[in-house]
């Protein structure tokens, strides 16, 4: 099951078999070395949020802008919440009504009425430091009808289906190759799914934790003969697709492909809510357990809702719950999220009920920090794993669990009741209805209490009953802490906590941030009290007692950090060669590290080293230890040299052969002048050029040389003086024709060259 994990890190697989050329010194693969108090560190936060996606409840921000949730994150968590669903982050064709974002352009995070892509990643930070998990809502099975815009590399033809549109929602190939509005993806085709996971990796790196998959429905299965799930649901993330009715409307028969989209994602209950809503409109209460449920379908692969946005915002094309009182959807929701295993979702109405007034970007209601639907919540996660029993009695529903219950009336207010306790579920005792207050009496057999004004209770066995979560000090509230890499780690995490917050991250913690030669920083809440460095959780320090705002850990002490002047944070020498290697990147590698040991210390740094850095004119730098023997250069561990020798410092190793490297290579004045320049009017999240001569077509390897991104949609690389022709790309099948260079400080933008300024 997915637990959160913190953002830019994928599932590590220990174990993995890595094959070199040669046998590299020092390389051991080891389990974390977490120490015990950190290891129970690792699960829950101070809110009683559940530890998983499945395992909490959702809150749908529909509509709403990221720093609208951002700002809202504390009662969020308050309100009992593990999620937040975002509407979708993609670009769309137009601005303003809400149903225009799920028109999108194309697969990449793009400005839309919810905000920019920093946007969404602060919304992510932040979320983070309350435990809460952000979902994002994707659309996958097609882009806006207009194709004038959408991302270009997906116009092609043989990216479309030519169906037609759907006319008959039981016929299977209809609802997997037809149209339902746009055009319909070839969700068959190897280049679109591609393209589609790496977006959910662009959303992944940005601290998102889960995608919600719009028209799941209408992309096909393995079974028949569509790869799309298996591909863009690997990442590691939580998965839930939106299958409304299910695979196709026939009322059975369809079992086996449900099942099969389990395989892959959590699926909704949308007709099983629509059975809660209705019966509570009409003053009764449903009779039905589940609909999916009862079909075969494992409760932990289940969400439910007692209302979606399609429900509210279609008007009459689909649902009618904007008919419906708050009270209503809220007694629907209390008895779809207080069972165990399913996950619910809690709809945040928007200001209108007119499909053409609903604009993206406007925040919706804040009911959800009501003290009926905060009880639920708090009920559903405190209650995780015990099993529960529906059933009915004095048109009242009820979720029996082992030490709680929820009662909900079909009609009505503060009234006395009694109903059954289903097959004795609920241990026997007092209890207290958390809403009200009001004592209960629970017998083998029977439940006998008052029903406050909601029409809600939620039950605790007396003494038992959580008290509310002590609010944490604000987050918001940062100290910056310091870390000296004397060990030369190639990637420094911080893991923290305090005595009253055991919960302030999960291990092995937050990337830090290198601010100085091998001095790294993070950003910390002021109330944490406890740290432990890591090397991506493989190597580790000791527990340490945090010293205090602006101190630096270096081999085994604190002390205070100075940017610069102090003996901690020595200045750069004179001599900016002194302790620096360089490698002459003749490979035109796109990624260039070093990887160095000594005879005494075969450890040093973990393969595949550390990343140099581009001094220009393609040599690379890197300041290593000066104890340091031998070095290995590579592309990022894909190809490498030998096993070499050091040569001293402020050499240079080019072309299998070290030499002096007094200086680096000045720039020049006007930096364009040794430039090439694209405009990425593709938007592609990576540009690679690729370029050779008519005498040296080996110049550099397919995709060629990652480009740097320097605003405004232009790219930048520096390219030898001979090379000829050029070839751009995003280094996964889209790429521009052949072209001829034609000069230096130039820039190719829609079929064309013009100088750059």
């Amino acid at each position: 099951m997915y637990s959160k994990t913190k953002k830019r890190i994928r599932n590590t697989i220990l174990g993995t078999a890595l094959s070199f050329s040669m046998v590299l010194p020092g390389i051991v693969v080891t389990a974390p070395a977490v120490t015990a108090e950190a290891a129970a560190r690792t699960s829950g936060n101070s809110y009683g949020l559940a530890d998983s996606i499945q395992d909490g409840v959702i809150l749908h921000c529909f509509n709403w802008k990221y720093s609208d949730i951002e700002a809202e994150l504390p009662a969020i968590a308050e309100a009992g919440f593990t999620s937040v669903q975002t509407s979708p982050a993609q670009p769309s064709v137009k601005s303003g009504t809400w149903y225009w974002l799920y028109q999108p352009l194309g697969f990449y995070v793009g400005t839309n009425d919810l905000g920019t892509k920093e946007d969404l990643e602060d919304l992510c930070d932040e979320a983070e430091k309350y435990d809460i998990n952000v979902i994002v809502d994707v659309v996958a099975n097609h882009l806006a009808g207009n194709h004038t815009n959408i991302q270009g590399d997906l116009k092609d033809s043989q990216y479309w289906h030519t169906y037609g549109k759907v006319t008959s929602w039981a016929d299977r190939d209809q609802v997997i190759n037809g149209e339902i509005g746009m055009p319909d993806l070839n969700s068959e085709h190897p280049y679109v799914y591609q393209t589609v996971s790496n977006y959910i990796d662009e959303l992944q790196d940005l601290g998102v934790d889960g995608i919600r998959w719009d028209a799941a429905k209408h992309i096909g299965l393995p079974s028949e003969g569509c790869n799309f799930w298996p591909e863009v649901t690997d990442q590691g993330l939580y998965h839930y697709g939106e299958i409304l009715v299910g695979p196709d409307d026939r009322t059975s028969g369809n079992e086996g492909l449900m099942k099969e989209y389990t395989k892959y994602m959590t699926v909704t209950d949308s007709t099983y809510g629509k059975t809660l809503r209705d019966a509570f409109a009409s003053g009764t209460v449903p009779t039905a357990f589940g609909n999916w449920s009862a079909r075969g379908i494992s409760n932990d692969k289940l969400i439910y809702w007692a209302e979606s946005h399609d429900t509210w915002s279609n008007n009459q094309d689909w649902g009618y719950s904007n008919t419906m009182s708050q009270n209503v959807i809220d007694r629907a929701y209390a008895v779809a999220a207080s069972r165990n295993d399913i996950s619910a979702l809690y709809f945040s109405r928007p200001s209108s009920a007119n499909k053409e007034d609903i604009k993206a970007g406007a925040k919706g209601s804040t009911h959800f920090t009501s003290d009926e639907v905060s009880a639920v919540n708090q009920f559903h996660n405190a209650m995780d794993g015990q099993p529960d029993y529906y059933t009915t009695g004095n048109n009242c529903a009820v979720v029996s669990r082992e030490t709680g219950a929820v009662v909900v009336a079909g009609s009505g207010e503060n009234f006395n009741v009694t109903v059954p306790n289903g097959g004795g579920t609920t241990q026997a005792g007092t209890y207290v209805d958390a809403i009200t207050g009001e004592k209960w009496t629970v017998t083998s057999e029977s439940m006998s209490g008052r029903i406050g004004s909601t029409g809600i209770s939620v039950l605790y066995k007396e003494g038992t009953l959580p008290e509310n979560p002590d609010e944490p000090d604000d987050p918001s509230e940062t100290s910056t802490v310091y870390y000296e890499n004397t060990n030369n780690w190639s990637d420094v995490y911080a893991y923290y906590w305090s005595d009253k917050n055991e919960h302030m991250t999960t291990w092995p913690g937050t990337r830090m941030t290198n601010v100085k030669d091998n001095t790294y920083s993070i950003d910390i809440p002021s109330d944490a009290e406890y740290i432990i460095f890591s090397n991506r959780g493989s190597s580790q320090t000791d527990d340490l007692t945090i010293a205090g705002e602006n101190m630096i850990y270096n081999n085994g002490s604190w002390t205070e950090y100075s940017d610069g002047s102090s003996e901690i944070i020595p200045e750069d020498p004179e001599d900016p060669a002194d302790g620096s290697i360089f490698y002459k990147n003749t490979n035109n590698w796109s990624d260039v590290y070093i990887y160095y040991w000594s005879d005494e210390n075969t450890q040093m740094t973990t393969w595949p080293g550390v990343q140099m850095t581009n001094t220009g004119n393609n040599v690379y730098k890197a300041e290593i230890p000066t104890d340091a023997q031998y070095a290995i250069f590579s592309n990022k561990g894909n190809s490498q040299t030998s096993d070499l020798t050091l040569d001293g410092y402020g050499k240079i190793y080019d072309n299998g052969n070290w030499s002096s490297y007094s200086s680096e290579p000045e720039k020049p004045e006007d930096p364009a002048d040794d430039c090439i320049y694209y405009q990425n009017t593709n938007n592609w999240n990576t540009v690679y050029a690729y370029y050779w001569s008519s005498s040296n077509t080996q110049m550099t390897t397919w995709p060629g040389v990652k480009m740097t991104n320097v605003g405004s949609g232009v790219w930048k690389t520096d390219v030898p003086e001979d090379a000829e022709y050029i070839i751009f790309t995003n280094g996964s099948g889209q790429q521009t024709g052949d072209l001829t260079i034609n000069g230096t400080g130039k820039i190719y933008n829609n079929n064309g060259w013009s100088d750059y300024s």
